[in-house]
Parts: C-alpha cells; structure tokens; sequence
C-alpha cells in the first residue's frame, strides 16, 4: 500500500472513531527502501516461495510499528496495513468532564421562608440545605405543608427567601432586582403546574401555546416554529399539532405543558405535582416523558410529587418533613440489571442538625415510654462511626434547689 493510500486510512479512521479534540493528520512513517532481489543464479536456484518483504504498516499517532511475522503473505499485510489496531494501548483515554468537581447548579444554604399572615409566623422552610448537579433528575416528596412547594416557588422565583442563601446558576435568588428576576423566570427556568388548565391558553392551539412564550421573549417566527417542532417530535406530539387543549387527555395536555416550560430553552425546569390530577398509566407517561427530556436535552428537572414510585424515575429523591430536609433515597439495582430496593440515607447538614425518622421515634416511644428528647451520644476511636442512643435527663435532688433557711435579719443561716 502507498504513503499516500494509508494516510487517507488513517485519516478516515480519526475522523469516524476519534473524539474531536484528539483528530489529527495522522504521521505516517517512512519506511525503509524496498531490498533489490538478484536474479537466481544458475547455480544457487531461489526457493519458490521466497518474496522480496514487504514492510511494516505506519502506526497512528506516532506509535511504534509493530512488526510483521517472517513470511507473512501480502494479502495479510495489507489487511493489517488497512485496519487499525484497536489495543487498549492505542485508545484514546476518556476525557473527564469534570462533574464531580464542579459547583451544583442549585445550592440552597440555611434556606428560612416565613409567612405573616395578619399578626401570625409561620415558618415553612426552617435552615433548608439543598444542592442539585446540572443535568440531575431529581424528586421532592414529602407529606402536605412540608414546605416542599414553597422551595420549589422560590426556585423559580415567584417568592423572595427570607433569610439563608439560595443560588441557581450564577444568580443569587436572595439579592435579585425585580427587572432580573424577570429575565430570570423568561429565559432561565421552566415551570409545570399542577392543574392542566393552568398551563396552557385554552383558544390556541399546541403550536401556538409552545410558540407564545418564544414570541414575548422575541424569538423569530422560523426560530419558534423550528423549536415548537423540535419538542413536539420529542414528546411524542407531533400529530397534535392543530389541536386545542380541550380536545387532548390530561397526560397530553401535561406533555405540551412540559413543552410550553422548554420552549425558550431553559437550563432548569421545575414541576409542581405534574401527575396529580391523573391516573397511574398517564402518570408513568408524564414521568417517562421527563425522563426523556432530562436525557435528550441535558436540562435540570426537579419534581415535586406525591407519586409513590418515584424512584423509578429520577436519579435522587429527597424526602423534606417540617421545612427541613430529612433524608435522601436511591433506588438501587441488582447486577442483573434489576430494580433492586430503595436504600434511604440520613442528611446531615452544614450545622451537624439531622432528624430522626418519625418511625424510629414512634417505635422508641412504644418500647420505652416517653422521653425527654435527649440522646447519649459516642464515636469510635477511628472516627468512623457515631452511635445516637436516646436517653433521659439524670435525675436532680430537688434538696440541692431548695434556698436554705434564712435566720430573722433576713441573712440565709448556714
């Protein structure tokens, strides 16, 4: 084979199997001068089967050539000359994207939300410590007034935090102008309500609900007809196109509603009770369409929902109970690649606070009576495990509390 056929090879090799960042022409190695064979003399006759030999194939990316067997025919020489060796030597490590050191793309810090309706506190997010990956899937589940829905408001900006740190991104939801937080809810966060109706304009049509948003923030008419296509095909709505919210089904109207959420491209989209006014069937659509978008699109998904398999969905399920983050679950598989069970983890904050599960309470307390809300805790001597065990105030002599007699100046006798 030429220098020249083997560097269109190699060439077209880099170009179908190598990641971009390491293509490049590759250097094909001179080789040495192909011996002169002498005509076989009449006294010494050549073998039949001796061949001038042929040389070695040009490595890639400047490696050493690996050398041929004595003898080897031509057709398998060229073969090997044609073919790249695929040896883990020779592949292109992967490259890290750099994930794990990366900041969260939501952090929350000692988040306080407190209400004041007329002369009444109340306190619906109590020190939330929250952090989120870009292009994570996660599920917020928790029982009603837990507070879950006021975070999932302040994440997308529709109520100001009143005390902590909240950042989504580069912007720092606690210090944000009005005019900010406007851009902040038009072009960098989606959101899915609860009640369909509630998330399209029931006179226009699919296309023209997934255009609207486009429109106000200025996009061209081409531009918003590409996207709404583009959305559509992904959600599997692409014969909806001409219809009107009141002639889809509940799971379809949430499909264009996630839609309508995605249509200015926003890095995080954020669905409050997105299944709660549908059946199971239409509720796993919903959330296999978020899946899908999640993968597909690289957005960031949070979900608050009271759906019970919501592991099955979502990469983390953070449990919130009293305005505070109590534990986080995964759902693990077997080696088989079956869904395995789901394995619930204690959080533990930035201030060392932590909460019980209300069934380790509830079962103490129907072993060993009441108790006073204190625990003995202890460490072992490599500092890998902290034992909580709960325990009762000592018992004070109220003799050592009683003041001692006073004499008759007023003066306490000793």
């Amino acid at each position: 084979m030429s220098e020249s056929s083997q560097q269109q090879v190699n060439e077209e090799y880099a170009r179908q199997f190598m990641p971009p960042g390491r293509r490049q022409p590759a250097v094909v190695q001179e080789s040495a001068p192909e011996p002169t064979v002498e005509p076989p003399s009449a006294e010494s006759p050549a073998p039949a089967e001796a061949m001038p030999a042929e040389p070695d194939p040009p490595a890639l990316d400047g490696a050493e050539p690996s050398p041929s067997a004595n003898g080897a025919a031509p057709e398998r020489a060229a073969a090997s000359a044609a073919v790249p060796d695929l040896s883990p030597a020779l592949l292109p490590e992967p490259e890290s994207d750099g994930a794990d050191t990366a900041p969260p793309y939501v952090e929350a810090n000692d988040l306080f939300k407190i209400y004041k309706p007329a002369d009444l506190e109340v306190v619906a997010l109590r020190g939330v410590d929250l952090e989120v990956r870009a292009g994570e899937l996660v599920g917020i589940v928790g029982a009603s007034g837990s507070g879950k829905t006021t975070l999932l408001n302040i994440l997308a900006g529709l109520e100001r935090p009143s005390a902590g740190r909240i950042r989504v991104g580069e912007r720092d939801l606690l210090d944000i102008s009005d005019r900010d937080l406007v851009a902040y809810r038009r072009q960098e966060v989606g959101f899915v309500w609860q009640a369909t109706g509630r998330n399209l304009v029931p006179y226009l049509n699919v296309r023209d609900n997934i255009e609207l948003p486009q429109a106000i923030a200025g996009a061209a008419r081409r531009q918003r007809r590409q996207r709404a296509e583009e959305l559509l095909d992904a959600l599997q709505m692409s014969d909806k196109t001409r219809r009107y919210p009141s002639e889809l089904s509940g799971g379809e109207q949430q499909r264009v509603a996630i839609a309508v959420a995605l249509a200015n491209n926003p890095p995080l989209l954020l669905a409050d009770e997105p299944t709660g006014e549908l059946d199971t069937n239409m509720a796993e659509d919903v959330f296999r369409m978020l899946q899908r978008i999640n993968r597909q699109f690289g957005v960031t998904v949070v979900i608050v929902t009271h759906y019970a398999g919501i592991s099955h969905w979502v990469d983390r399920v953070v449990r919130i109970r009293d305005g505070r983050i109590g534990s986080e679950s995964y759902l693990t598989t077997s080696y088989r690649g079956e869904d395995g069970r789901e394995e619930e983890y204690l959080v533990v904050d930035r201030a060392g606070r932590l909460q019980l599960p209300r069934e380790y309470v509830e079962r103490f307390q129907s072993l060993n009576g009441t108790w006073d809300g204190l625990a003995s805790t202890g460490m072992a001597d490599d500092g890998g495990e902290i034992t909580l065990r709960p325990a009762s105030a000592p018992y004070r002599s109220r003799e050592r509390w009683e003041p001692a007699p006073r004499g008759d100046n007023g003066a306490r006798s000793a």
